[in-house]
Order: structure tokens, then C-alpha cells, then sequence
């Protein structure tokens, strides 16, 4: 590798991630002062949080309107949200907020067949519904949807990062150290723990375009992440009467 590519990739690992945090935490404080400046409700609806909960499972959770209006397109929806839901729990093993021995009271082979076989099949499903619902929105523009240029921003952004991830998952690693594999992103902040060196290439292109995304995400819609929880968590009570 040339010193320019060297240099290049070094700054995706060391000096980027501060870039990130910053650009993420102000697109969150402007996200958040948004909020707290749109207008109010003349009155505060009381909150139930047993009316709160049942609409998260049921809307959030369970795309409830969207399986009553199109079996086929909740499919789709269901199955992307929840390899995102996977693809992130699988992550936090690098950063050490769980380890393989949660699956150790099902069986050694359990917990082989969830850290290191299902990942692969997960992101293959989740690069299969991306596609999916690129599609569908392409196709049902300018008629049942009404896209703005930061939709397939998101949605091209987040197909590439994992296409990228995927690769390094199914491309053979570069070696296989005796200790575990450190890389510091900020230190005492933010350190991935690998327990195998992937490819190269494939993992720095990963770094960046994930960055990219994080750093992207607070002027996206992929904020509805975190509102699509807080908003029905708020109001999921005072929809009740939709509830039936």
C-alpha cells in the first residue's frame, strides 16, 4: 500500500471519529431544539404508559398499520428493521457490552451458530430488502410517495455501508492474532475489540462509510430510529382510541 492510501486510511481510524462526534452531537442538539420549538398541544395528553407500550409493540414494533394495508410489503419491512435490530446487537460484542458465553447455557454450537453463522445470513437479507425497498420507492414515486433528495441519500448510503460490511464477513480475514485485536478509534471512548483482522480494505471503506452514516443520521430520516420510539412512548396513550 502506497504511503497516501496509508496515510489516508489512518485518518479514517484516528482523526475521523472525532469529526463524527462533533457533527453528530450538533445535528442532535439542532434535532432536539426542533422539537422542543414545534408547536404545542393546547393540552398535555396524560400519559398511560400500558396504552404507551401496546402502541410501541404494536406500531413500532410490529408495523401493525402496514401489515393491515400490504402483507408483502410488511414482509420487507419487518424482516430490514429487524436485521438492523441483529446487525447492531452484533456490533456491541465488539465494544465488549456482551460476549459469546450468553449462549453458552443453549449449547457451544448455539453460541458458534449465533456469532459467527447467522451474522452472515442477516446481512444478506438486509442487503435483499434494501434493494426491495429501493425499488418499491422508485416505483411508487410521483404516486403513493413523494421522495426528497436526502431519502435515497440515506437509503444508497446505507446499502453501500452494508455491502461493505458484508464483504468483510465473506472475504477471508487477514490473519488470526493470538489476543484479541484492539482498535482505537478515541481513546478510552470509543475501542473495537476484533478477535480477527479483516480484510484490509474492505474494513476501512466500512469505517468511513459508517461514519459517514452516523454523522449523517441526525439530518436524515433515519432519526426516526430514536423519535419512532420517544413520540409513541409520549402520545401512544392519548391514540388509544385508535387502538381497536
Amino acid at each position: 500500500m502506497n504511503g497516501l492510501l496509508s496515510l489516508l486510511y489512518t485518518f479514517f481510524v484516528e482523526k475521523l471519529p472525532y469529526v463524527t462526534v462533533v457533527v453528530f452531537s450538533i445535528g442532535m442538539v439542532l434535532k432536539i431544539h426542533r422539537w422542543l420549538s414545534a408547536p404545542k398541544e393546547p393540552t398535555t395528553p396524560k400519559l398511560n404508559i400500558f396504552f404507551s407500550l401496546k402502541y410501541i409493540l404494536l406500531d413500532v414494533v410490529l408495523f401493525r398499520k402496514t401489515f393491515e394495508r400490504d402483507k408483502s410489503t410488511w414482509l420487507v419491512l419487518f424482516l430490514f428493521h429487524g436485521c438492523i435490530a441483529g446487525i447492531l446487537f452484533g456490533h456491541m460484542r465488539g465494544f465488549y457490552l456482551w460476549s459469546a458465553s450468553l449462549f453458552y447455557p443453549l449449547g457451544h454450537w448455539f453460541a458458534e451458530f449465533m456469532v459467527h453463522t447467522l451474522p452472515i445470513y442477516v446481512g444478506w437479507v438486509f442487503i435483499i430488502t434494501q434493494i426491495l425497498l429501493l425499488a418499491r420507492r422508485r416505483r411508487l414515486e410521483g404516486n403513493q410517495l413523494t421522495s426528497l433528495t436526502t431519502d435515497y441519500v440515506t437509503l444508497v448510503l446505507l446499502l453501500a455501508t452494508s455491502i461493505v460490511g458484508q464483504g468483510m464477513r465473506i472475504f477471508p480475514p487477514e490473519a488470526i492474532p493470538a489476543e484479541v485485536y484492539d482498535i482505537v478509534f478515541i481513546p478510552g471512548f470509543i475501542v473495537l475489540h476484533l478477535e480477527a483482522v479483516p480484510s484490509y480494505h474492505w474494513f476501512h471503506v466500512h469505517v468511513l462509510l459508517t461514519q459517514l452514516l452516523v454523522m449523517y443520521a441526525p439530518f436524515s430520516k433515519l432519526i426516526h430510529t430514536i423519535s419512532g420510539v420517544i413520540s409513541p412512548a409520549i402520545y401512544g396513550s392519548w391514540r388509544k382510541q385508535y387502538d381497536i
